[in-house]
């Protein structure tokens, strides 16, 4: 496995399973890149948390979709792994720290800033425009590989309200690789049919807060918080239509740090 997926999966203490047995992580060896692991039989899981930090680097394309100003580009991510959570079934029955190194790489992109009248639907509503935004992102993430050919875990978002200077809103959507593997690329060009699928997917869906089926992501490192199932609905809702033939000017390289896709990573 990869850095990411080894600070992920088999960190000290994480439970992984493999060929049907599971085994607690004893050591991991940073110097060496070895992991010990000793089987046991555990009833309980553990679930990664982390903090994720996202600049622009350069903005290659822009485009505006119902009035949302639209970017795709160069960015550079840190992931920090902070901590764990150890739980049994949906009961959490601990939390413990990580010290992990960041991992940071360079990868493309796609974000979107919805409108300003988006953002004075969702205070009008009284929904979260936080959880909106994460719930969105996870939707997108979701409905991706349908569009994009890929695994969700290939992709890595990153949402939040209040991005740089301006504190404007913003979803990111990015390739989990360095350097990118065309995925946002792909994505970009088809934004208008991603945006309508995400927003079916909630939509569509019977619940009435959002569940694993809608907008809870199983690789969120925010532990699934804060997301709202109606103002995602409205941020995508507002995004559904076909791509406008303006321009829009380019989004400067701020950085947005997120407790995360956030800023709310995954």
């Amino acid at each position: 496995m990869d850095r990411g997926q080894a600070f992920r999966e088999a960190h000290k203490g994480a439970i992984m399973l493999h060929q049907g047995e599971t085994y607690v992580v004893s050591e991991m060896d940073l110097e060496t890149h070895t992991v010990r692991v000793t089987e046991s039989d555990v009833d309980y899981y553990t679930q990664p948390l982390k903090v994720v930090d996202l600049s622009i680097i350069q903005t290659l394309e822009t485009r505006v979709i119902k009035g949302a100003r639209c970017a795709y580009g160069d960015v550079e991510v840190t992931e920090q792994y902070t901590s764990y959570k150890i739980k049994r079934k949906d009961t959490i029955i601990g939390v413990e720290p990580l010290v992990l190194p960041p991992i940071t790489f360079r990868t493309k992109a796609f974000w979107v800033i919805p409108t300003p009248d988006t953002g004075q639907r969702l205070a009008g509503s009284k929904l979260d425009p936080a959880g909106g935004l994460h719930g969105a992102e996870h939707a997108v993430i979701a409905i991706m590989p349908l569009h994009v050919m890929c695994d969700r875990w290939d992709i890595g978002g990153l949402s939040s309200p209040g991005f740089g200077e301006n504190c404007e809103p913003v979803i990111f959507v990015y390739d989990g690789y360095e350097g990118g593997i065309g995925l946002a690329e792909k994505a970009y060009e088809i934004l208008p049919d991603i945006f309508s699928s995400a927003h079916e997917l909630i939509q569509d869906c019977g619940c009435d807060e959002g569940c694993p089926s809608c907008i809870y992501s199983p690789k969120c490192g925010n532990d699934n918080q804060p997301l709202d199932k109606q103002a995602a609905i409205l941020v995508l809702g507002d995004l559904c239509s076909p791509p406008e033939k303006s321009e829009c000017p380019g989004i400067s390289a701020e950085s947005v740090q997120a407790s995360s896709s956030s800023g709310n990573f995954f």
